[in-house]
């Protein structure tokens, strides 16, 4: 899967998942970005950002049950 294609899916779901994140992780580490794949970027951490895409770390995933949503980064 390229990396467009991940991004295209995350942003469909609205969610990251952590083997997504290992994904991303690894294609960003086997070369560099195209301008389009920059941009695609951009707009996914903006989207995480404002709390449109959730990331789902391993123990809300396997060991909390708290709900997603309202969990939003707030920068200092």
């Amino acid at each position: 899967m390229t990396l467009l294609e991940l991004i295209r899916r995350i942003q469909a779901t609205r969610i990251v998942t952590p083997a997504q994140e290992r994904q991303i992780n690894d294609l960003l580490w086997q070369r560099s970005l195209s301008t389009t794949e920059y941009e695609a970027m951009q707009k996914l951490v903006t989207g995480i950002i404002a709390g449109e895409i959730q990331v789902i770390s391993q123990m809300q995933r396997f060991g909390s049950k708290k709900e997603l949503g309202n969990h939003r980064l707030q920068l200092a």
